[in-house]
């Protein structure tokens, strides 16, 4: 899977430098024709170049308004997550999780840090909660957006840093003139998921300007685990294997020997039923013989969280003359969320010499600390976004330009309650004002409150962007005008993450994390030509140059190709090279000290031991961030045909591939041990085989070796995050789309779209062979959305059907996770009052999501991919005025 950089890019390059100078040096003489300036030209997104045809050269989807509105969803991660290209699901609300309440998009199983979201073309920073370049799709109005151009490939030569797996740039409104308010809701046939939503836009205009402010909130109540048959509390084989059961954990309260050889159970484990705190004894607890006493965390555990977001925008454009203009954006949003746990659990060391301990020696013990009660995440979000242009046309008219200054902050508070200080509880244990064995008697109330903590996490993001760029026709060719783009970037952009000391050092029980901090200044020039060589067949060559302060340069080009041999006929075709700046959490989160088991064959097999036999031993680590990280690179390829056989009736296929290596991942002790002792069997030599052999920033730092031609005792290990891993994906798009007037009976019109994936590969290791992940847990080949529309005078129906294939299961069944099919139903009454009335049902036939039949419920996987709501009728007015 290494990929080859080819002359490519210097000739694209080169032939961009060609197109800079003859533009600039032949100033107005050399702009384009008045037949060329009448036409209508539009700016599609993929390109900066404006232009005639709605079909580039790059494949494109877009979302109107109206879709939109005709599905039933409140939020933009809603609608995005149903497309084809979300092939293996992304990351939602849900509780749990330290990325609290925010919505993500994963196009093509890439990572949502290789989609870039962009608003209004200018790239939407990542959310700190994630500190990746991942953007919070939570953060944006939904009545604001006019529609959402899907880029269904790379753009990295176009939009710079992270755009490998595809572009979401999402266009918000601009020209409404009125007013209108708008309220809905919708209520889930089970308990929970609740929403509620409302928005006012008001726009005008003037001789000179215009306006359109927006103001939206939207709340949506938690799912509970405990109100969906799936996740709820399951004991399938009463003292079976904690494997068998759904909702139940092993803590409880189990214990375990220090080297973990056995399991016991600690207490009298009574289950709820019988007037106790836990589920009951189960056996065989993390894989370790013995038995341990369970705990029902799906009664307490909510599987979606909370959340309360109010949003406003504002965009503001004022005429100086007919050449210039300037302009202002605001976008606002305020969310507060919370997800509910059950109480904490984790383990802690319990003396020999503890009141309570009757074994006679030190044991480690598996505790849920019921007494303390249930933990909850509350987190506050604000973002501002400003930006403050000024646009217009130079040159008589021959050249248009954009130039700007945008300043984006993002900052959020989050505080977890009742967690458990690790070292205040082993003291109370060992003087014993904390009963273990009953952690709600009365009497443990001082012990409780000594030991409860409350953690903290302020997280800020602040990003500055200014860019200028200019676009138009140059020179003639004897196929027609050559149409030129160039611009320039530069950004500033400062992160902080930082977590309360005592979860930093690890003394947290029931939550963990690392501080990170970091900052970047990047600046970027880019250009593009579309050349027509024919009259039938355009080129365009695109580059961008970006330069970042922490990491080093890159050099994005990019060439596709438009051929229409016949007005109904395109065959188009792009190659493109791009490449995914290191994460700041990535490069900067501090180092956090561990001990972990490892197990040095290296060193066994020059003693003569046998593998089997090397013994295992705890090794001082340090993980975090990794400053020497390089950029990811990728290279993709799309080709593919748009054909309009007869009026209103059109097919597309692309076929595209995408490659990355030096992907970023987290490199483990093993692996690292793994690549010293293969570089010293194939005739290394150490210490280069601990340092220089191994990624960039992690090492293994060795003793003096006991006896020559043996290696050194491990002291510590070094380890991070690595430019290690690369994939490859392969797929197809397919869409069928068709529109049918008639006089007497309305309008009809439906899309089918179909995306299949032939390989999904990953490699861990450079050098390593790639294995197939598609059609294994929760990756599907197929997804396919079937949409149909009946409009009728001030009536519209419409169906929207979303299928995701089946896959395997856990230990490898084929098909054995079934096939997902849900159906969204609306209807659309335009009153005569100037108002519209919508009622539907979203998943009409209240499919519940997809479940291994080996791991049943997990409670990650099934709710990036599915829908968990199930049947949800909804209502929503809009009045204008």
């Amino acid at each position: 899977m290494k990929i080859k950089r080819n002359p490519l890019a210097n000739a694209v390059q080169n032939a961009l430098l060609t197109g800079f100078v003859a533009s600039t040096a032949f100033g107005s003489v050399a702009f384009a024709q008045d037949d060329v300036e009448e036409q209508s030209t539009i700016t599609v997104t993929g390109s900066r170049i404006k232009t005639t045809d709605l079909e580039g050269p790059k494949p494109i989807t877009v979302i109107t308004r109206e879709d939109i509105e005709l599905s039933g969803f409140q939020t933009a991660a809603d609608v995005l997550r149903t497309t084809t290209f979300n092939s293996f699901g992304s990351f939602r609300e849900r509780s749990g999780s330290s990325g609290g309440q925010a919505a993500l998009v994963n196009f093509r199983g890439l990572g949502a840090s290789r989609t870039a979201v962009l608003v209004n073309g200018r790239r939407l920073p990542g959310s700190p909660l994630f500190g990746t370049s991942a953007a919070n799709l939570n953060s944006l109005p939904i009545s604001a957006i006019e529609r959402v151009d899907i880029l269904q490939g790379g753009a990295s030569s176009i939009y710079g840093a992270d755009a490998i797996a595809g572009v979401i740039n999402i266009i918000l409104r601009d020209d409404y003139e009125g007013a209108e308010v708008s309220i809905g809701a919708a209520r889930p046939r089970r308990d929970g998921g609740d929403e509620e939503s409302g928005s006012f836009v008001i726009g005008g205009s003037s001789d000179r300007g215009n306006y359109v402010f927006a103001a939206e909130f939207f709340r949506r109540n938690p799912i509970f685990d405990r109100d969906r048959d799936y996740s709820r509390v399951i004991v399938r084989e009463p003292g079976g294997p904690f494997g068998n059961q759904t909702g139940i954990s092993v803590g409880g309260n189990t214990g375990f020997t220090t080297n973990y050889s056995e399991a016991f159970v600690i207490g009298d484990c009574q289950t709820v039923d019988q007037g106790g705190l836990y589920a009951g004894v189960f056996t065989d607890p993390f894989g370790i013989p013995g038995s341990g006493c369970g705990f029902g965390y799906a009664d307490i555990s909510a599987q979606t969280g909370d959340i309360n977001r109010f949003n406003t925008f504002l965009n503001a454009n004022y005429e100086i003359n007919e050449d210039h203009s300037v302009y202002f954006q605001n976008t606002v949003a305020r969310i507060q969320s919370f997800g509910r746990y059950a109480p904490a659990v984790g383990f802690f060391r319990v003396d020999a010499a503890a009141p309570l301990n009757d074994r006679g020696e030190d044991f480690l013990l598996f505790h849920r600390f019921v007494g303390h009660g249930p933990r909850q995440e509350d987190f506050v979000e604000y973002d501002i976004d400003n930006v403050l242009g000024m646009n217009g046309v130079l040159f008589d008219s021959k050249v248009n330009y954009d130039a700007y200054f945008r300043s984006f902050t993002a900052n959020i508070s989050n505080l977890g309650n009742t967690y458990i200080d690790q070292q205040a509880i082993e003291a109370a244990v060992l003087d014993g004002s904390y009963n273990y064995i009953n952690p709600t008697d009365p009497t443990n109330a001082a012990g409780i409150a000594a030991t409860a903590h409350t953690t903290s996490r302020d997280l800020r993001t602040r990003y500055n962007e200014a860019a200028v760029n200019f676009d138009g026709y140059a020179w003639e060719m004897f196929a027609g005008t050559v149409g030129w783009a160039l611009g320039a970037e530069w950004s500033t952009e400062d992160y902080q993450d930082n977590y309360d000391a005592l979860r930093e050092a690890g003394g947290v029980i029931g939550s963990a994390g690392n501080s990170s901090a970091g900052d970047r200044e990047r600046y970027a020039v880019f250009g593009e030509l579309a050349v027509p060589l024919l009259d039938t067949l355009d080129l365009q060559l695109a580059g961008r140059y970006d330069d970042y302060s922490d990491f080093g340069s890159e050099f994005s080009p990019s060439v596709a190709l438009r051929w229409q041999p016949i007005d109904s006929l395109v065959v188009r075709a792009s190659y493109v090279e791009g490449f995914k700046a290191p994460d700041l959490t990535s490069l900067f989160s501090a180092r956090a000290e561990s001990f972990n088991n490892v197990t040095d064959l290296l060193q066994c097999r020059a003693q003569g031991i046998a593998d089997e036999d090397c013994p295992t031993f705890q090794v001082r680590n340090f993980s975090g961030g990794n400053p020497d990280l390089q950029a990811e690179q990728s290279e993709g390829f799309d080709i593919g045909v748009v054909w309009e056989p007869i009026d209103n009736l059109t097919f597309k296929v692309d076929y595209f591939e995408t490659e990355i290596e030096d992907a970023i991942t987290q490199i483990g002790l093993a692996t690292l041990l793994r690549l010293e002792r293969e570089c010293v069997e194939a005739g290394g030599s150490l210490p280069d085989c601990s340092t220089s052999a191994l990624p960039p920033g992690t090492s293994v730092i060795r003793g003096a070796s006991p006896t020559p031609g043996v290696p050194g005792r491990i002291n510590q290990i070094n380890t991070g995050n690595a430019n290690v891993s690369g994939f490859e994906v392969k797929g197809i798009d397919t869409t069928v789309s068709y529109r049918y007037d008639t006089d007497s009976i309305g309008s009809f019109s439906g899309s089918l779209q179909f995306s299949r994936l032939f390989d999904y590969l990953f490699s861990s290791l450079p050098g390593d062979a790639p294995t197939e992940q598609l059609g294994a847990r929760f990756t599907p080949d197929n997804r396919a959305t079937l949409a149909a529309r009946w409009t009728y005078g001030n009536h519209t129906v419409s169906l929207q059907s979303f299928w995701i294939d089946a896959t395997d299961d856990n230990a490898g069944n084929s098909d054995a996770i079934a096939s997902f099919v849900s159906h969204n139903l609306s209807y659309v009454w335009n009153a005569p009052w100037d108002a519209d009335i919508t009622v539907g049902v979203r998943n009409l036939a209240d499919r519940e999501p997809s479940i291994d039949p080996i791991t049943n419920w997990d409670g990650g996987p099934e709710i990036q991919l599915y829908d968990v709501y199930g049947r949800t009728p909804f209502v929503s007015y809009k009045q204008r005025f």
